[in-house]
């Protein structure tokens, strides 16, 4: 249950927030409460029978009506004191003030304060879809009201949602702040709740405030998190959340957002995570040591022609976000392998670009170290386009130097040396169009320089040409609402061989070894390794719309390697020569369908190199997604690596405002489950509850053989073991009360898929 209701806006940027919670309510207004157009002058007054006394006094009766600045009375009866500018003995009266309504049987108003006093009646609050039924109301229109004897829903049918009976209800209309006192709260027509003191927000803006606490139960025990949200500005906020994990200890998190005017449209945001003594930790690790800390901070901002961009994170140690995972930080992925921590700025002018990076990452797997930090990279980028002739030149300046991991079980001996590269390119582009068809010619001039460290190792430069050439062509049919596109192409590409084997390997980290793609091996060692290829690519490609949004897309490829390539085959125990492949791409969409099928094959191992499948069904009350994903790759330096895993999720929709959600991520190949979660919830418009649970596991990482000699099995697990966890969540919303927790929990969101 929510002790302060302060709005929840985590999740939203701070100018759209208001706008969440609006939407939240449309079409659960209370429809005996129409909204008002006040055409009436602040000083008329009318009725049927008017009747003015000697004193100045104006007795209204039958159907009377008199303005007010922002709105108006309506009754069967009252008297106006013109003197006082006050109304008394309003009977069967009707006040519509600032777009709130105030039925009652007897009242007055003093018109100038706004005081009044409204006995046995009832009160609509539109901003928050809130209905007050009251004995007696007591206050100042637009400064603070209190209700005493008052029962508060914001549901049509109490017995259906929920209803708080109160000695008292205050709500100060300035601060947009209230409080409720002696109550008593039925959810579904039973008392769950009895509390001396409550408050809530009485607006829809954001509004500093306790947040709802967040319980789950979780694999280390009871998790809580008591959020308090602070607004700054209209483009800032900041929640800080005292947490308690009952295994691990009390700490906190904190996240602060921002908008820039800059660059309005990006959320900027610094998270925070702290626990200052985790004590399975230190049981596992036996360090004296045990703080566990965890940060981040993104930024993008615009000036003119002129972008800086900010992704920095950092942590105590590689497993302090498998350990301590967070539903209000967003500091990284269960499942990343790495934490990002670069700085860059970018200007563009006319054809020419350029970009100064400096770029690390700290290794999130415990046996891998963080690689190689660029101190600077830059980047310059020239194009000028012509008709049929274009012309580009670029220039990769990086300077490598080792990002040390002090936590590192072991350390890597094959990342060591350190030094300067130079990377250029420089090439043309010759587009022709014929009738039937289009031919281009690409010519790219590849050159590399290093200048390392340690002066005893030789370098050379080193020269590499490449070039190629496409046909394509685009034939159109259209027939009333359907469109259809054939596109052959056909390419011829060769890139020159140099022998590289004496270059230093700084963009290839070893955990790439295994994510090896024969189709696009142009960069996949980096600068450091360009292959030499020589090969023809085949592919005819159809899309056809539909009406009605449905869309067909189909592609074949073939590609045949003309010669084996020795930049690769020098990185294989067992080369293969060359390959022929061949692949396909399928996609379909309509309304309720979407499905998604790609593969590779290659021909000369035999084997499939990765295959896609994803299937989306969208029906009125039920959504299914299906997906399947498989990847062999290439053994290099004796490491295998096969991704084949499944993923199924359900949403269904049922009777009654009932809901139901389901998933579960496999993996096939160590045949086990990684992810599986459950939910149920029900909502109306003034209820929602939810419950789900959730249990989530990592694959073990695969590790390089001389790594993996270093540890048994038995400690490896007990490393892992600490990556399992489960949760059961609980979330409760009284519409119009609370301000909805649109969080959306991080850990469903963490998909297999991220890997």
């Amino acid at each position: 249950m929510v002790f302060y209701a302060g709005l929840q806006a985590s999740a939203a940027s701070p100018d759209q927030s208001s706008q969440l919670i609006e939407q939240q309510f449309q079409g659960c207004t209370n429809s005996n409460y129409p909204k008002l157009i006040n055409k009436h002058k602040s000083d008329s007054i009318d009725a049927g029978t008017i009747n003015m006394q000697s004193n100045g006094d104006i007795l209204l009766d039958d159907n009377v009506l008199i303005a007010l600045y922002d709105g108006q009375i309506q009754a069967s009866s009252a008297t106006y004191l013109q003197n006082q500018n006050f109304v008394k003995d309003i009977k069967n009266g009707h006040i519509y003030h600032s777009d709130n309504d105030f039925k009652f049987l007897s009242g007055s108003l003093a018109k100038d304060s706004g005081e009044l006093k409204l006995y046995n009646g009832a009160a609509y609050l539109r901003e928050r879809n809130l209905l007050v039924n009251y004995q007696s109301l007591i206050g100042n229109l637009g400064q603070n009201l209190r209700f005493q004897n008052a029962s508060l829903s914001s549901c049509n049918n109490v017995s259906e949602g929920w209803e708080i009976k109160a000695h008292s209800i205050n709500i100060n209309e300035e601060t947009d702040r209230g409080f409720i006192e002696d109550l008593s709260l039925k959810v579904l027509d039973r008392t769950i709740l009895k509390l001396p003191y409550l408050p809530f927000p009485a607006t829809t803006d954001r509004l500093s405030g306790f947040l709802e606490p967040d319980l789950s139960f979780t694999s280390d025990g009871v998790d809580l998190f008591l959020p308090y949200f602070w607004v700054l500005s209209n483009k800032s906020d900041l929640t800080i959340s005292p947490r308690s994990l009952k295994d691990r200890g009390i700490g906190f998190e904190g996240n602060f957002r921002y908008l820039t005017k800059s660059n309005a449209d990006a959320e900027n945001y610094l998270d925070l995570l702290f626990f200052p003594k985790d004590k399975e930790f230190r049981k596992d690790h036996d360090r004296d040591d045990n703080k566990r800390w965890a940060f981040r901070i993104k930024e993008n901002r615009s000036f003119a022609n002129i972008e800086t961009s900010i992704d920095w994170a950092k942590s105590s140690d590689s497993m302090v976000l498998l350990d301590l995972p967070s539903s209000l930080t967003n500091i990284a992925n269960q499942r990343d392998h790495y934490l990002k921590q670069s700085v860059s700025m970018d200007m563009l002018v006319n054809n020419f670009s350029i970009s100064i990076i400096r770029e690390g990452f700290q290794s999130l797997n415990p046996f891998i170290n963080n690689g190689y930090i660029k101190k600077p990279e830059l980047n310059l980028d020239y194009k000028k386009y012509g008709s049929s002739v274009s012309y580009f030149a670029r220039a990769n300046y990086a300077n490598f130097d080792i990002n040390k991991n002090q936590h590192l079980a072991l350390n890597n001996k094959g990342i060591h040396q350190t030094g300067k590269r130079l990377f250029t390119e420089i090439g043309a582009e010759a587009l022709h169009s014929f009738r039937y068809f289009d031919i281009s010619i690409d010519g790219l001039f590849l050159h590399k320089k290093y200048n390392l460290d340690n002066k005893k190792i030789k370098t050379q430069s080193t020269s590499i040409p490449s070039i190629k050439i496409k046909f394509t062509s685009l034939l159109r049919n259209s027939f009333k609402d359907n469109l259809s596109l054939l596109i052959p192409e056909f390419v011829y590409q060769k890139t020159g061989f140099k022998d590289q084997s004496m270059d230093p390997i700084f963009d290839l980290h070893q955990r790439n070894l295994g994510s090896f793609n024969r189709l696009n091996t142009k960069y996949f060692f980096g600068k450091d390794r360009v292959p030499d290829t020589e090969f023809l690519l085949a592919s005819l490609k159809w899309q056809k719309r539909i009406k009605n949004n449905s869309a067909l897309n189909f592609q074949i490829i073939k590609k045949n390697e003309l010669e084996e390539s020795q930049i690769i085959s020098s990185f294989l125990d067992n080369p293969i020569g060359k390959d022929n492949q061949i692949g396909t791409h399928l996609s379909f969409k309509n309304q309720i369908l979407r499905v998604f099928f790609a593969a590779n094959y290659s021909q000369k191992r035999n084997t499939l190199n990765f295959g896609q499948t994803r299937v989306d069904i969208q029906l009125p009350e039920t959504s299914v997604t299906f997906s399947r994903n498989y990847q062999s790759n290439v053994p290099l330096v004796n490491a295998t690596n096969e991704l084949d895993y499944a993923e199924f999720s359900i949403e269904r929709l049922m009777p009654g405002g009932y809901k139901f959600i389901g998933g579960i991520s496999r993996d096939l190949d160590s045949k086990k489950n990684l992810e599986s979660y459950f939910g149920f919830g029900y909502e109306n418009c003034c209820l929602a509850f939810k419950i789900y649970a959730s249990d989530k596991r990592l694959s073990k990482y695969n590790l390089l053989n001389f790594q993996s000699m270093q540890f048994n099995d038995a400690s490896w697990d007990k490393m892992i073991s600490i990556e399992n966890k489960s949760r059961i969540n609980f979330e409760f919303e009284l519409k119009g009360l609370t301000g909805g927790n649109k969080r959306m929990n991080r850990f469903f969101s963490n998909a297999f898929s991220n890997l």
